[in-house]
């Protein structure tokens, strides 16, 4: 148990390599670029005490941190394809009690939506939270939350893991071992409960999508301050 107030970390896994589209990181979205997107947004969640990079140790991966330096946002560098080592080494090098993962594919990730996922983490403490995709009933659009787990657990998948995709997908283990995990999620807010609005961007026709039915109409006028209701309401109209 905590007796001080917990410390709560956000890794940010990115990369340049992408089968689907590559250099995805440095494609840009109205402004700024995915990687400025994802890092701008995160930074505005309240409930955050630390906010850190994790990419891999190959050179190409360089621009991503200064991208991230110039947000004064520090880098860990490590494996290419053991992500979930990224994420063990980040917890002790920032002696975090808990770890926010956020995926750098989610330009519009909402800070208010990342502190909602602390929030009843912390209040409820199970293994594993999340409110990143539409599952379990949570009716959240894919890419406007984050998942969230101790240290402790991350250290146990780490350890008990094996398997080249659950090293590669970080918290993969937890779900393929749910019964031996206390996995939960939360309901979206009524005004941005549409599970079938993708927002994330994986390939060149997700990217084209977004700027065309995002970026122009929102961030013209909030530039990368809007909620993540603006975003779905563009969406759903």
């Amino acid at each position: 148990m905590i007796s001080r107030k917990p410390r709560i970390l956000a890794g940010v896994q990115a990369r340049i390599g992408s089968k689907r589209l590559p250099a995805k990181m440095l494609e840009y979205l109205g402004q700024y670029r995915i990687l400025e997107w994802v890092l701008l947004r995160t930074s505005r969640a309240v409930m955050l005490d630390q906010i850190v990079l994790l990419t891999s140790a190959a050179p190409e991966n360089r621009i991503l941190g200064e991208i991230a330096a110039n947000l004064s946002i520090p880098t860990l560098y490590g494996s290419e394809d053991d992500v979930l080592s990224r994420f063990v080494h980040a917890a002790k090098q920032f002696n975090a009690d808990y770890v926010v993962r956020v995926c750098a594919d989610n330009p519009f990730i909402a800070p208010e939506e990342i502190d909602r996922l602390v929030r009843f983490y912390l209040d409820r403490l199970p293994d594993y939270a999340f409110n990143h995709i539409p599952e379990m009933g949570n009716a959240y659009p894919d890419g406007l939350g984050a998942e969230i787990l101790s240290s402790t657990v991350l250290e146990r998948i780490a350890t008990s893991s094996s398997e080249p995709r659950h090293r590669e997908h970080v918290t993969q283990y937890l779900w393929d071992h749910r019964r031996q995990y206390r996995i939960e999620t939360l309901k979206a807010p009524e005004e941005i409960a549409f599970p079938d609005v993708k927002l994330d961007v994986d390939t060149r026709e997700d990217r084209g999508r977004c700027a065309r039915e995002f970026c122009w109409r929102v961030t013209r006028r909030w530039r990368s301050r809007f909620r993540g209701r603006r975003i779905v309401a563009k969406r759903e109209r």
